[in-house]
């Protein structure tokens, strides 16, 4: 929980990873989302070019654990998946894993989360 103390005996199940990104979170206020969202509400109603300008400096926005070479991040594919499918049980939803081939040999792995379903009543 954001914000909550560890009490005597407790555990902390934080992985250092996240430890990580929450201390860089701290010294740097405003990532790169907040950045985007401050440039673009700058803009005039209906001012494309500027918003373009900022979505470019959004894009060219550094993380700064992308600065770092020496830090590697490695994901086992497993693993993210397992995480995409607890994440689709709490939102109560289902998921399905797809993969596309297109006649030009382009291939791709899809996955859709469905949830949140209503049936109109006729």
């Amino acid at each position: 929980m954001a914000g909550h103390e560890i009490e005597k005996g407790e555990v902390n199940v934080q992985t250092p990873t996240e430890r990580l990104h929450d201390d860089i979170r701290k010294e740097n206020e405003k990532d790169c989302t907040d950045q985007l969202l401050e440039c673009t509400s700058e803009c005039a109603i209906n001012d494309s070019e500027c918003e373009s300008e900022c979505v470019e400096e959004y894009k060219e926005c550094e993380l700064p654990w992308e600065e770092d070479e020496q830090m590697t991040y490695e994901h086992d594919e497993g693993e993210l998946i397992s995480e995409i499918l607890q994440i689709a049980a709490l939102l109560g939803g289902s998921v399905e894993r797809t993969e596309s081939f297109t006649s030009t040999g382009r291939t791709s792995k899809k996955i859709i989360i469905e949830y949140d379903i209503k049936q109109k009543d006729d």
